[in-house]
């Protein structure tokens, strides 16, 4: 006999039917969770056996009471709340969680409408309402218990990273550090304060993925990697680097022992803006690739007065302009003028105003390295 209110298909209230079967449907479940949801493919094997299926059929008893009663509750049960925490600890994406109970009711819903009779339409239907409403409300809950979990882990995470980040940009020693870091600074290109917030946020993804754990001084540009592989695999990072910002990125890295990540920022953020000032271009530099440059940038007693060599065109800084970008582009006159949108004309007679003021011709041979060196100290005073 079944009462005159329970949900009856093929002659069984199909509360009872499922709270019978729940443990062969956990089974078939967990295999179909493990064939179609990829992180549920990578859990370990003990897990899958013990914990998934119990926790399948703890839900699947859940829901069978809510078919009984003809209810969705507000809590569903089950430890919905309980694993939607877990697997914001365990970094698993908030679309497998919801995947996984979306295939379990709809297979659910399969297995309990499968011997359906014509004259079991008005329950089937009613089933149908029920197990759709049950499936909203623990999508529902397991979307709000995640991303509440991930903003307490998230702030963790932060409060940690940041701990990290300022005991090695102040040379102290502390718990977590990595054995060595691969010190990045780097510039993605122009842009306002909104669009270099989000190229520096993709970025910042980017890093994380390539590196986990990397501690990344957004506003600074530079980030610590816990990373010290080989030299290519850095280079091919700023590809991607400049793909994920979708913009040119110029960046400078040297490897330090967390002691030494102090002195390693300074001098890479100097070798960075060397390549800079030389119009180096996108990619990624070491001091070893800017040596000469780097030296002629550094103070001497001689700087003052190569940099005096080119006094005479402070009242003229388009001429100025033009001798930089004339150097920059292997003094070609036709790619500085496309440098700085020019007629050739326009660069020839520039150049020729240069060496009439200053003396130093950048057409000859025997003065370009002066001038080179003149716009160095000029840069760095």
């Amino acid at each position: 006999m079944t009462g005159d209110n329970e949900l009856t298909i093929g002659g069984e209230p199909v509360h009872r039917r499922l709270a019978r079967e729940r443990a062969r449907l956990a089974g078939v479940l967990v295999a179909r969770l493990t064939a179609e949801v990829e992180q549920y493919r990578e859990l370990p094997a003990g897990e899958l056996a013990h914990d998934l299926v119990m926790v399948v059929e703890e839900n699947l008893l859940a829901l069978a009471r809510a078919l009984r009663d003809r209810a969705v509750p507000a809590d569903p049960g089950g430890r919905v709340t309980e694993t939607a925490i877990r697997g914001a600890q365990q970094g698993m994406p908030p679309g497998a969680l919801v995947a996984a109970y979306h295939l379990a009711f709809a297979e659910t819903w399969r297995a309990l409408t499968a011997h359906a009779r014509p004259e079991d339409l008005p329950d089937v239907l009613a089933c149908t309402e029920l197990i759709l409403a049950y499936t909203r409300r623990v999508t529902e809950v397991v979307t709000a218990a995640y991303f509440d979990e991930r903003g307490r882990v998230s702030a963790e995470e932060r409060d940690e990273r940041h701990r990290l980040l300022s005991a090695l940009l102040n040379g102290q020693h502390v718990e977590g550090l990595a054995p060595a870091y691969t010190v990045v600074c780097l510039t993605a290109g122009d842009g306002g304060a909104l669009a270099t917030r989000r190229k520096l946020h993709r970025i910042e993804r980017e890093l994380e993925a390539f590196a986990p754990g990397t501690l990344f001084d957004r506003p600074a540009g530079a980030a610590l990697l816990p990373w010290s592989g080989p030299w290519e695999r850095l280079e091919h990072l700023v590809v991607r680097l400049a793909e994920a910002a979708r913009s040119p990125v110029t960046a400078a890295a040297a490897l330090a022992v967390p002691a030494e990540v102090p002195e390693r920022l300074r001098q890479t953020r100097e070798v960075l803006e060397v390549a800079g000032w030389f119009g180096r271009g996108p990619g990624l530099y070491r001091l070893s690739d800017v040596l000469l440059e780097y030296q002629l940038t550094r103070p001497t007693a001689a700087s003052r007065e190569l940099a005096a060599l080119l006094d005479p065109l402070d009242a003229h800084p388009e001429l100025l302009a033009t001798l930089a970008a004339h150097l920059r582009c292997g003094r070609s006159r036709r790619a500085t003028a496309r440098a700085l949108h020019l007629h050739p004309n326009t660069v020839d007679y520039r150049l020729r105003r240069v060496a009439a003021l200053t003396g130093l011709d950048p057409a000859d041979d025997a003065h370009v390295q002066r001038v080179g060196a003149a716009l160095a100290a000029r840069m760095s005073r």
